[in-house]
């Protein structure tokens, strides 16, 4: 993949922002940094590695840059968790954003992608690759003007084939498209962007998006924001769901997420896609600073007990689930409580997966 080299002051300046914007709202993902790390020393001696087929996918997502390796160096005891994926978020779109040129991708970013995946691929780690606009001081959301679209387009080619050569056993195009483009703008971005996306990935594709708009569930009876999208060209939906509101009511969240799953399914029918899967959940349990919480405060065991709930209800009704945040601040798992309930319940979901395949041979499946 080649890329220009930005003069260290335009990347200093893009990338140099106090701390990440955390959006965790009903149907918000948390933000990610668009901090450049010095990419780890190029794995060469590995063998050739073939995208898997996995039938669940138990994952947990870390959307900040500098935190990818150590995912990588807790590789262990993520496997120990019955982890089976890691979803990173590459950044689009943020120079350009920031008022910077010549706009392109981050180089080190566009760098240690490539090399991050293969030590995951390497660790037995299927990998989700989830551009995304989120970045510190600046809205998810922007003017799409077509001079933007061409540059979100061109991004998005881009990533599609950093994760075909890759092998990324997941791609997203672009991080909650709906909460980026808004309904209308999400059908039109998808109808033009996916047939470029096809010519470059040809691995599961999905479509990641927030159910609400608003971060707020609908009134009773009310179709949910994400209804009106047309996810024709897509392989899976995902849905990022977050508790919502100043104070957690387990039995209005569980009621909540139940209407979400019965209207994916629906939706999923509808399109002919193969499935439904979580993109994001979670909670936070504090404050941190320069992070911006949306969503209540949950105690250490008040976020175990809910995910507890939440997996009961979603894993059986779903090809795969992400937590969110590994080590973020305030909410990831690793440590917490919330790590021994994901490792209870994604050592007994379903689809263990076989052994990556290397060599020339065909992709492995997935044993029972």
């Amino acid at each position: 993949m080649r890329h220009r080299r930005l003069l260290p002051l335009l990347l200093a300046a893009a990338v140099a922002v106090p701390a990440a914007t955390a959006l965790a709202g009903c149907g918000q993902a948390g933000t990610a940094s668009t901090t450049t790390v010095a990419p780890a020393a190029t794995i060469s001696t590995l063998p050739v590695y073939h995208r898997r087929q996995i039938a669940f996918y138990r994952g947990v997502s870390e959307p900040r840059p500098e935190s990818w390796q150590g995912m990588v160096n807790d590789k262990r005891e993520l496997l120990g968790d019955g982890i089976n994926a890691v979803a990173i978020d590459p950044p689009v779109l943020i120079a350009q954003r920031g008022g910077l040129l010549p706009r392109e991708i981050l180089t080190g970013e566009a760098a240690n992608v490539p090399n991050i995946t293969r030590q995951l691929h390497a660790a037995g780690l299927a990998v989700f690759l989830d551009p995304s606009t989120k970045s510190p001081g600046l809205s998810p959301s922007f003017e799409a003007t077509a001079p933007i679209l061409s540059e979100l387009n061109d991004d998005a080619v881009k990533w599609a084939d950093t994760a075909e050569k890759e092998q990324a056993e997941l791609f997203a195009p672009l991080d909650d498209y709906n909460l980026v483009l808004g309904t209308a703008g999400a059908n039109n971005w998808s109808k033009q962007v996916l047939p470029l996306i096809r010519q470059k990935y040809h691995g599961p594709l999905v479509a990641k998006v927030v159910p609400d708009l608003s971060g707020q569930p609908p009134a009773p009876g009310v179709p949910h924001d994400f209804e009106a999208l047309d996810f024709h060209g897509y392989d899976y939906l995902m849905l990022d769901i977050y508790p919502c509101g100043a104070k957690f009511d387990q039995k209005a969240f569980s009621a909540y997420v139940e209407d979400v799953l019965d209207r994916a399914a629906a939706v999923a029918r509808r399109d002919g896609l193969k499935g439904v899967m979580i993109g994001d959940f979670g909670a936070w349990r504090h404050d941190v600073t320069g992070l911006v919480r949306q969503g209540p405060l949950l105690s250490e065991q008040e976020q175990a007990s809910m995910a507890a709930a939440f997996l009961m209800q979603v894993i059986p009704r779903t090809q795969g689930v992400f937590y969110h945040g590994w080590t973020l601040p305030g909410r990831g798992a690793k440590g917490h409580q919330v790590e021994g309930v994901l490792k209870k319940y994604f050592t007994q979901a379903p689809g263990r997966t076989a052994p990556a395949a290397t060599g020339q041979g065909k992709p492995n499946g997935s044993t029972p």
